[in-house]
C-alpha cells in the first residue's frame, strides 16, 4: 500500500513503445487527478485522450498527446500487429500479448454503459480533434447582462437554469467533421495566414471565381492567393455546426444584412418565442450567444418555455410503446378546439412535463365546447322563435344582465393580462369560469325571459366572448361570431376594450358571488329533506356576514332555490332556517310545474315548433286561476280536454 501522492512525478515502463517521443512533453509519468477513486482497481489508470477527463488533464500537464486510433474505429498503422484492426476486436488479441509477456495481473468483465447513435445505436468512440470555437468567456460578462432585457416564463429560469448555464457554459465549438452543411467560411495557408469570407461578393472578389454553390464539393474547388506568402489556400474541410443556422435564423429569412431593403429595427429582436424546457441549453442559448456576439443585445423580448408532453404511462412517448392516442385519429374525433383547450391548459404550459390523457382531452368537448355551444344554440332558437333580431338591441337594468356584463368586463380584463403574461393557464381558466357562470347562473335564472333586454344582453355576451376565445377555440368561435353578426370573420375584429368597474359594479358582483353560497347550501337542506326545486316552499331564515344584499339580489335567490319569502339577518356563519311545511296551495303549485314538465318534454318529444300551440288531455288541471293560466301561457297550450295524459298539434288527426 502506498499514498497516490506519493506516487506522483515517478517515471514507469509502458507496455507498448511504438511512437516517436516529443521533446518537453512528458511521457510515462504518473500524475494527480481528482477523476481516479480507490473504490474499484488499484487507484491508478492509465490516460488517453479519448476522454474529456483524460484529455483536460494530458493538455494541463503537459502529457505527449499521441492518437493510435482513427476516425473508423482501427488502430493507425504505426501501431504494431494490430494496425488496421478495430480496437474492440484488438482487446482479447492484447490481452494474450500481455499475458505472454507476463504482464497481466487480473481479467475480469466489467458491464458498463456506452455511448452508441440514436439512430443505427452502433458504439461511438470519443476521439480529440481540432474545431473551430466561439469565445464564450469572453462574452460571458455581455450574454448575462443582456438576459435582464428577457421576460422568462416561467419567470424561475431568468434566473435560475438559463443563467447558471451560461456561467457554467465552455466555449462554442462550432464546426463538424461532416460532408453535408454549411461550409465553415475560412481557407487557411500553410504559414498560418486566414482568409474569412464575410459574403458571396466578397469570395468572389478574392477569388476571383463566380460562386454558384455554397455546399461541398463545388465550394472546396474555390482558391484563394495568401496574402502574405502567395501561394494557393484551401477552404478548411469542416462544416459548421446546425446550430449556427438555427441561432442566425431571424437574420437569414431576411437575407439580412444583404438586402438592403431590410431595417433591423424592424423584425430584430422578435416580440416572443416559445420551446420546450430541452431548448434553454440549445436554441435559446445560441439565439443569445450570436446576438450578443453580433450586435450585444438579446435576442428576444418574451420566451414561454413549455414542458414535455408524456406518453399515459409516463414515459417518453414512443411508437415502439405505443403509449398515446393516435394525434390524426383524436383530432378526428374531438376537433381542434378540444386539443387546443386541453394543451393549453396544462401544466405542460408552465414547464411541467405532464403525461397526455385522451379523457381529459375528450372532457373539453363535453366540458366547455358543448356547453359554450348548447349556450349559444338557446339563443339562437328562442331569439328567432320571437323575432327577435339585432336591430332590436336595447340598454337593460335588470340586475342579471348588469351581473354577467360586469363579469364579461372581469374576464376580459383577465383574458389580457393573462395573455399578455404569456400564461395560457389562466387564460383558459378564465374562459371556463365565465362559461361557468354563464351557462348555470345567468341563463339559467334567465329562462322564463322572452324580452328585449334578455336577448340584447345575450347577443352583446356571445360575440364578445366569441372575439375573446378565439384564440383558443378558433373554429367554434368563428362559428358563432361569423353567424351572429354576418361579418367575415372573428379572426379580423377588434379586440374588446373592458370598461373600468367601479366600486358599486363590485359590491354587485361580490353580492351575486354570495347568492351562490346561499343557493348552494339551500339546495343541499332541500336534499337533505329530499324535497324536490319544484316544489315551492313559503319562508327562510338566512343568517349571513352580509345583511346588505339587496332586495333585487334575493328576488334571485328566492326564484332560484322556489321560496316565496326571505328575510336575511347579520351574522358571523351562513346558516339558513327553513320553514318545510307544505301546505295544500304549495302541493298545487308542484303538481302544477310537474305537469308543465311533462307537457314541455312531450313537446320536444312531438318536435313541434317553439312557438306552435297544442292540445292537452289530462286527468288533472290546476283549480287556482293564476296556475292554469301560467300553465296554459307556458306551454302554448290551446285546448285541455280530460282524459289520459297525451300532447297533440292544434288540427292534428291524432
Amino acid at each position: 500500500e502506498v499514498l497516490g501522492k506519493e506516487l506522483i512525478g515517478t517515471k514507469y515502463t509502458p507496455h507498448y513503445d511504438f511512437f516517436e517521443k516529443i521533446k518537453d512533453k512528458k511521457c510515462f509519468e504518473v500524475v494527480g487527478g481528482d477523476f481516479v477513486t480507490a473504490d474499484e482497481g488499484t487507484g491508478i489508470v492509465t490516460i488517453a485522450p479519448y476522454g474529456q477527463e483524460d484529455l483536460v488533464l494530458m493538455e494541463n500537464e503537459n502529457i505527449q498527446i499521441v492518437q493510435h486510433v482513427d476516425d473508423e474505429g482501427k488502430f493507425t498503422s504505426n501501431v504494431p500487429n494490430w494496425g488496421g484492426v478495430y480496437y474492440s476486436k484488438a482487446n482479447p488479441l492484447i490481452n494474450k500479448d500481455l499475458e505472454e509477456r507476463g504482464l497481466l495481473f487480473d481479467e475480469n468483465p466489467i458491464t458498463h454503459s456506452v455511448a452508441t447513435c440514436w439512430r443505427c445505436h452502433e458504439r461511438l468512440i470519443y476521439a480529440p480533434q481540432n474545431a473551430w470555437y466561439v469565445d464564450i468567456q469572453k462574452l460571458k460578462p455581455e450574454l448575462k447582462k443582456n438576459n435582464e432585457d428577457i421576460n422568462w416564463f416561467p419567470s424561475h429560469f431568468k434566473y435560475g437554469r438559463f443563467r447558471n448555464s451560461m456561467e457554467a457554459a465552455p466555449d462554442w465549438c462550432i464546426s463538424r467533421s461532416r460532408y453535408w452543411g454549411s461550409p465553415v467560411p475560412v481557407w487557411e495557408c500553410e504559414c498560418g495566414e486566414r482568409f474569412v469570407a464575410g459574403s458571396v461578393a466578397e469570395l468572389e472578389e478574392a477569388s476571383g471565381t463566380k460562386i454558384t454553390d455554397l455546399h461541398k464539393p463545388i465550394i472546396d474547388e474555390i482558391e484563394i492567393a495568401c496574402k502574405k506568402c502567395g501561394k494557393k489556400t484551401k477552404r478548411v474541410p469542416e462544416v459548421l455546426d446546425s446550430w449556427i443556422e438555427a441561432g442566425s435564423a431571424a437574420f437569414a429569412e431576411r437575407h439580412y444584412p444583404f438586402d438592403k431593403t431590410q431595417k433591423l429595427e424592424d423584425f430584430y429582436p422578435p416580440d416572443f418565442i416559445t420551446e420546450y424546457t430541452g431548448q434553454i441549453r440549445a436554441w435559446f442559448y445560441v439565439l443569445h450567444v450570436i446576438s450578443t456576439a453580433l450586435l450585444g443585445r438579446s435576442a428576444f423580448k418574451n420566451v414561454l418555455v413549455t414542458g414535455v408532453i408524456l406518453g399515459t404511462d409516463g414515459r417518453k412517448m414512443s411508437k415502439n410503446f405505443g403509449n398515446y392516442p393516435d394525434p390524426k385519429e383524436t383530432l378526428q374525433k374531438y376537433g381542434g378546439d378540444a386539443l387546443r383547450l386541453y394543451l393549453m391548459s396544462m401544466p405542460v404550459m408552465r414547464a411541467e412535463d405532464t403525461a397526455i390523457s385522451e379523457e381529459n382531452y375528450r372532457n373539453e368537448v363535453k366540458n366547455y365546447l358543448l356547453t359554450l355551444y348548447n349556450v349559444y344554440n338557446y339563443f339562437v332558437t328562442y331569439s328567432n322563435a320571437d323575432g327577435w333580431s339585432p336591430e332590436k338591441m336595447s340598454e337593460s337594468n335588470d340586475i342579471l344582465d348588469k351581473w354577467i356584463n360586469l363579469r364579461l368586463f372581469e374576464t376580459i380584463q383577465k383574458s389580457v393580462d393573462a395573455l399578455e403574461n404569456y400564461d395560457t393557464i389562466i387564460y383558459v381558466e378564465t374562459l371556463k369560469e365565465f362559461l361557468l357562470d354563464l351557462s348555470t347562473w345567468y341563463l339559467r335564472r334567465s329562462r322564463d325571459r322572452k324580452d328585449s333586454e334578455f336577448y340584447s344582453t345575450m347577443y352583446n355576451v356571445l360575440v364578445t366572448f366569441s372575439k375573446i376565445s378565439a384564440p383558443i377555440t378558433p373554429f367554434l368561435s368563428e362559428v358563432i361570431y361569423t353567424n351572429l353578426t354576418k361579418e367575415e370573420s372573428v379572426h379580423l375584429s377588434k379586440w374588446p376594450e373592458s370598461k373600468e368597474i367601479s366600486k358599486a359594479d363590485y359590491q354587485l358582483v361580490f353580492q351575486m358571488g354570495s347568492a351562490r353560497q346561499i343557493v348552494e347550501k339551500i339546495h343541499s337542506l332541500r336534499k337533505e329533506r329530499n324535497i324536490a326545486v319544484r316544489q315551492p316552499l313559503s319562508k327562510a331564515l338566512i343568517s349571513f356576514p352580509d345583511d346588505s344584499i339587496s332586495e333585487e339580489i334575493l328576488k334571485v335567490i328566492s326564484d332560484e332555490v322556489n321560496i316565496k319569502s326571505l328575510t336575511i339577518k347579520k351574522s358571523d356563519l351562513l346558516s339558513v332556517d327553513i320553514d318545510f311545511e307544505i301546505t295544500p296551495e304549495l302541493k298545487e303549485e308542484a303538481d302544477t310545474r310537474d305537469l308543465i314538465r311533462k307537457i314541455q318534454a312531450a313537446r320536444k318529444e312531438l318536435g313541434v315548433e317553439m312557438n306552435a300551440n297544442v292540445n292537452l288531455s289530462t286527468n288533472w288541471m290546476p283549480k287556482t286561476k293564476e296556475l292554469k293560466d301560467w300553465l296554459l301561457t307556458k306551454t302554448l297550450v290551446n285546448e285541455v280536454t280530460e282524459g289520459e295524459f297525451s300532447v297533440s298539434l292544434v288540427n292534428a288527426k291524432n
